[in-house]
């Protein structure tokens, strides 16, 4: 599983970097506004940039799981969202993240996100922590979205330590 989640963290950023290299090239680098409208697309370099399906709905929600099960809600802004969830498991968690999407060429629906937010984990005692949000997430022609995501946490009560075992899969209908 480590293996797995190494390949997926290193895929992550390879993809992020050489993406990142492509946006050098547009005539005004600072301007990426195209990227996030429902039906807009680029023609750089003989290839075919291209907003992901679904950037016009407000609202995604569904869930999201694998260790535990919970909530996830998505506030879809003009070019990022915030990112909410509830987990239940051993604890109940809340979690809410600022995300950063980046689509990725030629693909259609397909785009990463990198955040960074806060988590409440109620129980005895009560935990908080800071982390960040890594995912990958498809929007199919339906409204569905699917993704797996990583949410490492540094908690900063009780202790200060890291937890680096948060990943998911999850399912959201967009509204």
């Amino acid at each position: 599983m480590r293996k797995f989640l190494a390949t997926l963290l290193f895929s992550f950023f390879f993809i992020l970097d050489g993406y990142s290299y492509s946006w050098d090239k547009l005539e005004d680098p600072k301007d990426k506004s195209y990227l996030f409208s429902e039906n807009s697309s680029i023609l750089q370099n003989g290839k075919t940039v291209s907003a992901s399906k679904g950037r016009g709905q407000k609202f995604e929600i569904g869930i999201r799981f694998w260790d535990d099960i919970g909530i996830d809600f998505c506030l879809n802004l003009a070019k990022n969202r915030v990112h909410f969830t509830g987990t239940f498991g051993n604890r109940f968690n809340l979690s809410v993240y600022y995300d950063w999407i980046f689509n990725i060429e030629n693909t259609n629906g397909l785009a990463l996100y990198v955040g960074a937010g806060g988590k409440i984990s109620f129980g005895d005692p009560t935990d908080f922590g800071i982390g960040a949000n890594l995912g990958i997430q498809y929007a199919f022609d339906i409204p569905l979205s699917i993704g797996f995501d990583w949410r490492p946490t540094w908690w900063l009560t009780h202790g200060s330590n890291f937890s680096s075992g948060d990943y998911a899969f999850m399912a959201r209908f967009r509204f």
